[in-house]
């Protein structure tokens, strides 16, 4: 239904993710494997570049495996490519920084455009950066190392793919058990605020919820194929999802109106079926069973807009029948979207280039022992940690890299490891560090930087671990600061980009809304482009704050528009089919237009939006759709103050 999203948008998540025992497993496997037999059959000096072509299991680790395939394909060749290109300029400084910034923004490019789910384009930068300042060799030794980390990208690819074997759906059961259990989340959250006067606060667990549930949706999109029918597990999902918009909307509805509490008895089912789900199990129900009473099901008409509903025996959402899947977005329209005025790759990719050429430069020039790591230092500053602005990555890198260099330097007082030491050490360590939750960074490059330091001084013709720490240490640093200083000088994502991703939805919410009045049934083509333009939206979103050096607000401005969206859509969604509108049409389709002629003008909730407002017509008031007056409210008053409406209250209104 939408596009994925920048994984990073779960940064509202309540419960920590747990760690990973079975990735953490895999990764051990498939890095020992790689490393330990390379290096028995050519030596360690191999069985290093073997272990950087492992790297890629970073990556994809919650994508689809329909797409996790595929995808994860094109980027194993893309390390082997640009470990290729990196090798073949060694000793140029001018082509090693062409080279590196052309990799650091095609890979940042690549990684927006397909929404991989990973550290960003980080490791892939440091592939071509340790290839472009190794000592220059010939094109057969060149051949001989990129055929090692092929080695290990493809041994770690048919690792990823392994659970394809056992569980073929099970990211998609996991997104969608996510979604179950956040929502059941949301419905004891809103059942405990209702219960206390005054009414409390149930946006934080709303957030999550609608999160999750947008997470879902791109888990099922991401694994559509082209041109074949989709698995039975794969609809009943889908229609899962299709049922579980019923019942969050009718949460969502009873949240904002007040009224009758939540049924205590729907938590409890939410997170029965979000356990069947996870289990490769369809919920014995498709409903929330009835008990106490409930508040009014979504898009019902009857009564005075907004007042609350009178008490009556509880009656869950009726189960909407599932649309047929809209027709999906091809890669080409992907790639054009990427560099088009409402996305946020091209600026961000921008930047992490111009950071990775500068510290190539500077590797190149100052007396370091082993430069690379300035230009790593500058995308790592630039990349990775969920949910995290560049300041912060900053500062979890420094002061795990910090905690990991001294580390290694007490150990190699005392020890210095021999090639099986290495193997086993370097080994367990990268399988712990995978096995991590992405939110710990600070961990994460604790645990990474002893394995670097090790792999590296492994293949140094005089090695001694103390100093390369210390070296790792500074440059690493120094990179850092240059990452930092562009992103003080090159914005991460301009304001004209977040304006244009707003208007372009507002937009093709319209022309959904309009057509399903025009035609009083759901039209596919519409409102597959309306969900696609809001989870483009969703993306700049979660892309606004972390790449930003501190914080301005613009995601919490943008979120009760992006809701107000989404409202509007799930609205037209569960709609019955009806009559058609001709008329009212014309009208809801003018209304949206000039509300997305507005969002250009300026940021929700500013005063050049505002004043552009003021000459937009009253809300159209559709007869027989007081439910659809209410959304439209919704979403000028979340454009004009970026606030949403209390709870208990019905968004303001025009007066005639």
């Amino acid at each position: 239904m939408s596009r994925a999203v920048t994984r990073k948008a779960h940064r509202w998540r309540t419960v920590p993710p747990a760690f990973d025992r079975w990735r953490a497993v895999r990764s051990t496997l498939t890095f020992g494997l790689c490393l330990g037999a390379v290096t028995a059959v050519a030596g360690l000096h191999y069985g290093v570049f073997a272990a950087i072509g492992c790297y890629v299991d970073a990556y994809g680790t919650r994508d689809p495996y329909p797409r996790r395939g595929p995808v994860l394909g094109l980027l194993c060749a893309g390390f082997v490519v640009t470990f290729t290109a990196g090798s073949l300029v060694a000793g140029d400084v001018w082509a090693m920084t062409a080279v590196l910034a052309v990799v650091a923004g095609g890979a940042t490019l690549f990684v927006h455009t397909l929404h991989l789910s990973g550290p960003g384009s980080y490791f892939v930068v440091l592939v071509s950066a340790l290839a472009a300042f190794l000592p220059p060799v010939g094109l057969a030794e060149t051949v001989t190392r990129a055929g090692c980390v092929a080695i290990g990208a493809s041994v770690s690819w048919l690792s990823a793919m392994s659970g394809r074997l056992v569980r073929p759906y099970a990211p998609e059961e996991r997104a969608v058990s996510s979604a179950f259990r956040s929502v059941a989340d949301f419905a004891d959250t809103a059942r405990r605020a209702a219960a206390v006067p005054p009414r409390g606060d149930s946006s934080a667990a709303r957030r999550s919820a609608c999160t999750a549930v947008h997470a879902a949706w791109a888990a099922l999109e991401d694994a559509r194929g082209r041109g074949t029918a989709p698995a039975p597990r794969r609809l009943a999902l889908f229609d899962l999802m299709v049922r579980l918009e019923a019942v969050f909307d009718t949460l969502q509805n009873a949240a904002e109106r007040g009224g009758d509490p939540v049924p205590a008895t729907w938590a409890p089912w939410l997170r029965a079926s979000a356990a069947a789900v996870r289990a490769g199990a369809t919920p014995g129900s498709p409903l929330p069973p009835s008990g106490g009473s409930a508040p009014a099901p979504p898009n019902r008409a009857g009564g005075k807009p907004g007042a609350p509903p009178p008490s009556r025996p509880a009656r869950a959402p009726r189960a909407p029948r599932a649309p047929r899947l809209p027709p999906r977005r091809s890669l080409g329209v992907e790639m054009r979207h990427a560099v088009s005025s409402a996305s946020p790759a091209p600026t961000v990719a921008l930047r992490v280039a111009l950071a990775v050429a500068v510290g190539t430069v500077l590797g190149w020039a100052l007396p370091l022992l082993h430069p690379a790591w300035v230009a790593v230092g500058a995308a790592a500053s630039l990349q990775g940690g969920p949910g995290r602005q560049p300041s912060q990555r900053v500062g979890s890198r420094f002061v795990g890299t910090v905690a990991g260099v001294a580390i290694t330097v007490l150990v190699a007082q005392v020890h210095q490891p021999g090639t099986g030491a290495t193997v086993a050490v370097a080994t367990v360590v990268h399988g712990v560090s995978r096995g991590l939750p992405p939110s710990a960074l600070l961990l994460r490059t604790l645990l990474n930087t002893p394995v670097a330091l090790l792999l590296v001084d492994a293949v140094l013709p005089e090695p001694d671990l103390a100093p390369l720490a210390a070296y790792r240490l500074l440059d690493l640093t120094l990179g850092m600061c240059l990452g930092m200083a562009a992103a003080l000088l090159v914005r991460g994502v301009p304001l004209r980009r977040v304006r244009a991703a707003v208007s372009v939805a507002v937009a093709a919410t319209g022309s959904a809304v309009g057509e399903r009045l025009r035609t009083g049934t759901f039209h596919a083509a519409s409102e597959a482009t309306a969900w696609q333009r809001t989870s483009d939206l969703w993306t700049m979103h979660a892309s606004v704050p972390v790449e930003e050096i501190r914080a301005t607000g613009t995601a919490d401005r943008l979120w009760p528009s992006l809701l107000a969206i989404r409202r509007l859509l799930c609205w037209n969604l569960l709609r019955d089919a009806s009559a058609p509108a001709p008329d009212e049409s014309v009208r809801v389709g003018d209304f949206l237009r000039a509300l997305s002629g507005a969002a250009r003008t300026d940021l929700p909730g500013s005063p050049g939006i505002g004043s552009a407002l003021s000459r937009v017509p009253r809300t159209p008031r559709p007869a027989h759709e007081p439910e659809l007056h209410r959304r439209l409210t919704a979403l000028r008053s979340a454009l004009e103050d970026a606030a949403l409406p209390p709870p208990a209250t019905e968004p303001p209104r025009e007066t005639d």
